[in-house]
């Protein structure tokens, strides 16, 4: 079940995104942070996706 605290972070904030934020490396060429940054955004994107059928299986048992 999903506690209180978590609906509240989910409904009111970004904390709840278990995804580092990005950081630029400028060292790098435009390629590999492009491929950096393509590969920051499917992690986002994935465990978005992931927590979405979380939350829409426990909507299910309800």
């Amino acid at each position: 079940m999903i506690s209180t605290e978590e609906k509240e972070a989910i409904l009111n904030t970004y904390k709840w995104i278990k995804v580092k934020r990005y950081k630029d490396d400028e060292s790098l060429s435009w390629e590999d942070r492009y491929k950096r940054l393509n590969e920051h955004h499917i992690d986002e994107t994935t465990f978005l996706i992931n927590k979405v059928r979380e939350l829409v299986s426990l909507c299910g048992k309800q």
